[in-house]
């Protein structure tokens, strides 16, 4: 019966994947297209991807060439969460995951058919069972510590949303409609509470596949053509990235006019920084390529180059991360050189001969790189940039030798950083335990940054004057996030697939654990000085690793070692349910909201009064108003806050704002209604003043706004929840008029007076 309920509990989590994938089918085809100059080329793209993946479900054998393909790929969406590109990204990612999960459970399919033919007994059958539904639903046998990890760390963080004004969510979204909604949520800037949404969305996406890959058959050799390409297309972004320094070729076009550092090598990222992460994180496997059976001289010199190339391209960068993170990769590298031969791992027994051999090999690589950087790329970019022939990035190489000495002097006060740090620490205060929500830094930020008796406030002398989108700390984002139960279980996941990682390296001699633990290590280094989650693309390589340890099998480990991972399994489970407790408890952040004697946990303290209006942005602000979608609701406090003889009516008064372009040949009509009955019906046509924004004055555009003020006396039920509902006939998007980022559709500011 127990293996009876095991396999039957399979199939409810198979179902439970199909349900998420087909979600994310639905909810990102739904909202990707919604950038009328590139549909056609995000059109073709897509269609490119699903052909290849329709191909590989009819012919499985291939799936190490898609993998390849995924992976090559990387380095074309190096962009920040809320970015097209980025969001191109996880839809390829969503119909990889698709096609795995499909063509593994078609091979479970044919291994039970073929099971019936040959008739097994039933303890056979059994066993047959046992051995291939993992305690996470999959074909192969998982290494089930690091899922049950993996599993853990998730779940934890989708309880911690209850943390956000989920009343506030549910709301929006029956106003906003299924489609509108999701696309507001994939687009919202960290500071508002619809980014974690999006981001723990994310974070069970790439779980996902990971488990699909892992599970998937000739998964070792899956792995392999998937990081293979990772590197291929790291070392092509490097390549081109130098040709734009250079000015030979300009990729200024692909980063969407985002304004970059002058005079810095971007390459096909929108910063620097972000660039510098995927080169860190991808460099390891060139390993691959040294463990091939290519064994020819010019093969070795194209890869020791290719270290070099992406060094250039990291000092060029100017990324102070890199800078210090990239000779300790190096360092690795060349130990893997000296304690590999001919595609097996020799003995670990250093000798001075090898120890001297890798003390000097790293200067001298990055020496040579600097000759290359200050005595060829630099002067060539001048050459060109004064022939009057350059179109890339390039200012000339004295502001180029000035930026990067600059950077060179920060390494040794890196206060920035610290600064940074800070925010997140003090952040991170207020709930040190279980943390305030995944990925929810910047909005709490904001909230407490505006309480003079908040951790974040008594100590703001050490912070940046601006509130950042991210603690620039992944340690610190994970505090914020779990707090230190969230914290705990990230480390515990980590350092055990490293140690399941050198295990099985040294007793089975898998070379390619190599890499993936040094891609591990790498991307903790870097995300020391930067927030990994920030950039998707980034932040799946690192559950690309974690899935590759989840193929070796535990037993590698010594008894005393597995005997401590089933303590911190128990542990692991304990502390979610606390988690899950604790989230249940404080819905909404009900305890903050009490400590800091709010009404509401939120910066403005008349957000519940709004539903199907967009969060108030930093980023996209047009006056002091909320701005609608084409419905919404205002929700009036009882007696309009004010003390009225009788308690009766509840009294209101709004000032409605339109922006919308061409009111003049087309009117926009609010229509406003209660319970069913309308109240007024407000046309504008465009006989305001013209009204402009810092952001238009910065475009040196204007739109003609229009105000119009109500006042409404609507019958009062104790106890009973009153709302005015609004439509508005048409709505705008001010990207297509102001040319900014902003592609909400918008239909009309409210303010309540």
């Amino acid at each position: 019966m127990g293996n009876l309920r095991l396999i039957r509990g399979n199939k409810i989590l198979q179902g439970l994947i199909f349900a998420f994938l087909a979600f994310n089918l639905v909810i990102r085809f739904g909202t990707i297209f919604r950038y009328p100059p590139y549909n056609g080329v995000i059109a073709g793209l897509v269609g490119g991807v699903i052909l290849a993946c329709l191909f590989v479900t009819l012919f499985p054998g291939h799936l190490r060439y898609l993998l390849f393909i995924f992976g090559f790929s990387f380095f074309l969406f190096g962009f920040g969460a809320i970015d097209i590109q980025s969001r191109i990204f996880e839809l390829i990612v969503t119909l990889v995951a698709t096609t795995l999960f499909v063509s593994n459970n078609r091979a479970e399919r044919t291994r039970d058919q073929r099971s019936e033919v040959r008739g097994p007994g039933k303890s056979n059958w059994v066993e047959n069972a046992q051995r291939k539904y993992s305690a996470t639903g999959q074909a192969a046998m998982l290494n089930r510590p690091l899922a049950l990890f993996i599993v853990c760390y998730v779940v934890l963080s989708l309880f911690s949303l209850l943390l956000l004004p989920v009343k506030q969510i549910f709301r929006d979204f029956s106003l906003f409609g299924f489609s509108d909604f999701f696309f507001y949520v994939f687009i919202s800037p960290p500071e508002g509470f619809y980014y974690p949404v999006s981001a723990i969305i994310r974070l069970i996406l790439f779980g996902v596949l990971a488990f699909q890959i892992s599970g998937s058959a000739g998964r070792h050799e899956n792995y392999r053509y998937l990081f293979s390409g990772v590197f291929s297309g790291a070392l092509l972004c490097a390549l081109i990235g130098l040709l734009d320094f250079c000015g030979i070729i300009s990729l200024k076009w692909y980063r969407f006019g985002i304004t970059t550092t002058p005079g810095v090598l971007h390459s096909t990222f929108g910063n620097r920084g972000w660039f510098g992460e995927f080169i860190l994180v991808s460099v390891p496997f060139v390993l691959i390529g040294f463990m091939s059976k290519i064994k020819a001289i010019w093969w070795r010199l194209i890869l020791y180059s290719s270290l070099v190339i992406c060094e250039i391209a990291l000092l060029l960068a100017g990324g102070r991360s890199g800078w210090v993170s990239y000779p300790a990769i190096l360092f690795v590298c060349w130990l893997f050189f000296c304690f590999t031969k001919e595609g097996r791992m020799e003995s670990f027994h250093f000798r001075w001969k090898e120890l001297i051999k890798v003390a000097v090999s790293v200067p001298i690589t990055i020496v040579i790189s600097l000759i290359i950087v200050f005595y060829v790329f630099i002067p060539l970019s001048d050459q060109l940039k004064w022939s009057g022939k350059s179109t890339g990035v390039h200012e000339g190489g004295s502001a180029t030798k000035a930026y990067l000495l600059n950077k060179a002097e920060e390494l040794i006060e890196p206060s920035g950083r610290v600064k940074a740090w800070t925010q997140g620490l003090d952040v991170g205060k207020e709930s040190p335990l279980l943390g305030l929500g995944f990925e929810s830094f910047c909005w709490h930020a904001y909230i407490l940054s505006g309480r003079p008796n908040s951790f974040y406030t008594l100590y703001k002398e050490n912070k940046h004057p601006e509130v950042l989108q991210t603690p620039h700390n992944i340690f610190f984002s994970l505090f914020v996030s779990g707090g230190v139960v969230g914290l705990y279980m990230w480390l515990v996941m980590v350092l055990y697939a490293v140690v399941i990682l050198t295990a099985d390296l040294i007793k089975e001699k898998r070379l390619l654990n190599t890499p993936v633990f040094i891609c591990i290590i790498s991307f903790h280094i870097f995300g020391i000085f930067q927030s990994m989650q920030y950039i998707p693309m980034i932040w799946s390589m690192i559950f690309l690793c974690l899935g590759y340890a989840m193929t070796i099998d535990e037993r590698v480990l010594s008894d005393r070692l597995r005997r401590i991972t089933n303590v911190l399994t128990k542990t692991s489970v304990v502390l979610l349910c606390i988690g899950i407790f604790f989230y249940m408890s404080n819905v909404e952040s009900r305890h903050l909201a009490q400590k800091y004697d709010l009404k509401m946990y939120a910066l403005e303290q008349d957000q519940n009064q709004f539903a199907g209006f967009y969060q108030p942005s930093q980023r996209w602000r047009y006056g002091d108003y909320r701005w609608s979608g084409e419905r919404g609701a205002i929700y009036v406090p009882e007696n309009g806050g004010q003390e009225v003889e009788g308690g009766r009516p509840r009294l209101v008064a709004l000032e409605f704002h339109c922006m919308t372009p061409g009111t003049e040949d087309d009117p926009v009509v609010v229509t406003v209604s209660h319970e069913g009955r309308v109240l007024d019906r407000i046309v504008f046509k465009g006989m305001g003043g013209e009204t402009q924004s810092a952001q238009q004055k910065a475009n040196g555009k204007k739109l003609r706004g229009e105000s119009i003020v109500r006042r409404y006396d609507i019958p009062d039920v104790p106890g009973k929840e009153e709302r005015l509902l609004m439509k508005v006939s048409r709505t705008w998007i001010p990207h297509n008029h102001l040319g900014n980022f902003d592609r909400r559709e918008l239909g009309v500011g409210v303010k309540i007076l």
